[in-house]
């Protein structure tokens, strides 16, 4: 071992380098020249104390790469409870067990801990030699120093990695999506903003795609957030594996997401529209269930359709509107969308009023039974006639429930009062003969517990009183859920019938097991069967299909008396139409037919 001027110098050397990358590599490497040694370790305690990280190795003359290594059963472990541990000879004797002395050669040890400077054990300093070691009287002094030193500059790193980790953990929070990975709203309206301003510099265009998935919120409602997750997440990686250089994809919120395509025209911005909606055709597996998602897609163009990062998107936006209104789903902005906007905005406030404050009512239109002529049930539909705008058709109302997520509150308000006007007439002692039927929308059927639901609503009427009218559509969303449903209220005692039926395209193997009751055969077949024998062809085969089944059938639509004698050849059992009664309300149909 040197002098020990030589040794505190060279040791003062050493501890200079404190605060820069590499002063524990010179640390060690001090530590050997001043005792000799052989071996020198630097190493951190993991944070379950029985492992160490090897932050600086000396081996051999020369800097060795990071390893971990157990505790148990080497001298090292000794250190964890003692101030200083030598072990001057033998070494390999009193740990036989220890793998890395035999590796080293090491016949001698000295350890010392690395503490913070409020105590803590962070780690430690270990001196090893091949042969026996013998230290002179101010060499553990030296060690003491240098374990100091070193123990300080390990608290000094471990607080800056905690430090990095808070920021990089705030960051993640402030710009980063925690359910999809991708970014969120923030990170994209600043990174749009740098885009917008980049490009009106360069005098180069920016495409802005706005996308919102189809039926994800009834999916997220009556399957489950957890599932939801899932399924953004899916959909993320989706997305994030169909941005290609210059596109940048981000998840706003809910169900809603934004590509950004730099230096970009319609025709490059149409084809993007299309590899993104594509990637969401193979159904998405979650679990034991497999959803099929689509998209709606609103596109803005900068500088064409705005000239500011905000109105950009405020324009996709409106696009968006549209284009959830659209058959093709796609909309590229234009001036006109911004005041079509605003008056459907004014309608959908006008309707929620209505709905929630008694706006709307209902009118019922009679069936009758084609062999004996008399009332057989009556179909309850939905009629709102507003103050400002006049009479609205349920063709566009009915959609905008569907938009804005209030389908089912519209839908449970229908099955209220058609259950009022039952009581009604009963009260008026004009009983209402066969079954009322109240229409049930293909959002309502995603609800697996809508049979209950049902039943709770009902349950001032008898269920033989009542039908509910499920779309053939609607009814094939979920066929096996559907099939649990129908068999559920048919057991409950509804009727039930399968409305516009022909137009959709259920499966027959589905017919069977779905506990229906009624076919209603689509109005469209019904008013051209006696000038096309397509159609013609097409009543005939639903309805002997029907009676196959055991099923009634309802012709909708029938206006003229020829019409109703060919149905009544062809066997159908129901007929409701203009022919027979429009739909009025619950007062004039009581004095009308009952």
């Amino acid at each position: 071992m040197m002098a020990p001027e030589d040794a505190f110098r060279l040791l003062a050397d050493g501890l200079g380098k404190a605060g820069t990358p590499q002063a524990f590599e010179h640390l060690v490497e001090r530590i050997a020249s001043i005792f000799d040694g052989d071996h020198v370790v630097i190493g951190k305690v993991m944070p379950n104390r029985d492992t160490i990280l090897t932050v600086a190795f000396w081996s051999q003359g020369a800097l060795q790469p990071a390893a971990t290594y157990e505790l148990a059963g080497t001298p090292c472990e000794h250190i964890l409870n003692d101030d200083i541990c030598q072990f001057p000879d033998n070494l390999q004797e009193r740990f036989p067990n220890d793998a890395l002395l035999r590796d080293l050669g090491a016949e001698s040890y000295i350890g010392i801990p690395l503490r913070a400077p409020n105590g803590q054990m962070l780690g430690l300093l270990a001196l090893m030699c091949n042969r026996p070691l013998s230290l002179a009287a101010y060499g553990p002094e030296v060690l003491r120093i240098a374990a100091t030193q070193a123990g300080a500059e390990m608290a000094r790193r471990m607080a800056e990695e905690t430090r990095r980790s808070s920021d990089q953990h705030i960051e993640q929070l402030i710009y980063w999506d925690s359910v999809t990975g991708l970014p969120n709203r923030r990170h994209f309206m600043e990174r749009l903003q740098e885009a917008c301003d980049q490009a009106q510099l360069q005098g180069k265009s920016l495409g802005l795609l706005y996308l919102d998935l189809q039926r994800f919120r009834q999916i997220n409602d009556t399957q489950g957030h957890e599932r939801g997750d899932l399924l953004l997440a899916d959909i993320a990686a989706r997305f994030g594996a169909q941005a290609e250089s210059g596109e940048f994809v981000a998840r706003l919120g809910g169900d809603e997401f934004m590509v950004l395509l730099t230096n970009t025209r319609p025709a490059a911005m149409a084809h993007a529209i299309e590899r993104y909606r594509n990637s969401l055709s193979p159904p998405i597996q979650i679990a034991d269930r497999s959803f099929s998602i689509s998209a709606s897609v609103g596109a803005a163009l900068f500088p064409r359709d705005a000239d500011n990062a905000q109105s950009l998107f405020q324009h996709a936006s409106i696009a968006l509107n549209h284009a959830k209104r659209d058959d093709s789903r796609t909309r590229f902005f234009n001036t006109n969308m911004a005041d079509e906007l605003h008056q459907r905005e004014f309608l959908q406030l006008r309707f929620i009023e209505a709905l929630n404050q008694g706006g709307l009512a209902l009118h019922y239109q009679p069936q009758f039974c084609l062999k004996t002529g008399k009332l057989s049930g009556a179909e309850a539909l939905c009629r709102w006639h507003d103050e400002i705008l006049g009479h609205v058709s349920p063709g566009t109302f009915i959609p905008l429930a569907e938009e804005q997520g209030l389908i089912r509150q519209l839908g449970d308000w229908v099955l209220d009062e058609a259950c009022n006007q039952l009581h009604a007439w009963d009260a008026l002692n004009k009983p209402f003969p066969g079954r009322l039927c109240v229409n049930v929308s293909a959002q309502q059927m995603d609800d697996p517990r809508l049979a209950e639901h049902v039943q709770r609503l009902a349950t001032r009427v008898a269920p033989g009183r009542l039908g509910l009218e499920l779309t053939e559509s609607g009814l094939m969303r979920n066929p096996e859920q559907t099939v649990r449903i129908t068999r559920a209220l048919h057991d409950a005692g509804f009727g039930l019938a399968i409305d516009d039926f022909g137009t959709g395209y259920s499966s027959l193997t589905y017919l069977k097991r779905f506990a229906a009751d009624t076919l209603k055969i689509d109005m469209s077949f019904v008013q051209d069967m006696l000038k096309s024998s397509h159609d013609h062809a097409i009543v005939a085969t639903i309805i002997a299909m029907a009676e196959t089944l055991g099923m009634q059938t309802v012709a909708e639509g029938v206006e003229e008396a020829e019409q109703a004698e060919a149905l009544r050849e062809l066997g159908c059992t129901g007929v409701q139409g203009f022919y027979y009664g429009r739909p009025v309300d619950g007062r004039t149909f009581a004095d009308l037919w009952l």
